[in-house]
């Protein structure tokens, strides 16, 4: 009877306490897409990771997927750059776009997954994060050391990768 109250007791506030992070993740979003210039289209932040001391932002916009970096200042948060669009809903299964930032020396790649089969994203031997977003959206990303396709260099092949290893799709 006692072990069934602390398990109940348990439960309760691991309730209350979830409820309460997904509000103030909620909140912490909002307050993020407010800070988007005007010139910038965008319905929904989809995801933030921190990265180089602020967020790499990916939003939703009529256009597509975009990406931001944007920086805490004081209480609210500063745009700093951001990126074109790659598609959502790419026919091929995987969509791709290139990106340095050189004002927060930030080079990467990003892009949405819709083939249900691809389950990793590797380029230059490196594995792509993939974030799956309330909607279901699939959204990976890739960072790298070197500024992409600088001095005529080729960029870098993005691989859709099934769970058998298996390379389903390469964007060159």
């Amino acid at each position: 009877m006692r072990t069934s109250f602390s398990i109940t007791i348990a439960l309760f506030v691991f309730l209350i306490l979830v409820s309460g992070c997904s509000k103030n993740e909620t909140s912490i979003m909002e307050k993020i897409r407010k800070e988007f210039p005007d010139y910038v289209q965008s319905d929904e932040v989809y995801h933030a990771e921190m990265i180089k001391n602020g967020l790499l932002v990916f939003y939703k916009s009529n256009e597509g997927l975009g990406a931001a970096f944007i920086r805490q200042k004081s209480e609210d948060w500063e745009w700093v750059t951001g990126t074109g669009y790659t598609r959502l809903n790419p026919d091929e299964g995987l969509s791709a776009l290139y990106a340095n930032m050189d004002s927060v020396y930030l080079n990467f790649s990003y892009g949405v997954i819709t083939d249900s089969h691809i389950s990793e994203v590797q380029s230059s031997g490196n594995k792509a994060k993939i974030v799956q977003v309330a909607d279901g959206t699939r959204i990976w990303f890739i960072t790298y050391d070197n500024l992409l396709g600088s001095s005529g260099s080729v960029l870098p092949a993005i691989i859709g990768i099934n769970k058998d290893g298996n390379e389903i799709i390469t964007i060159q």
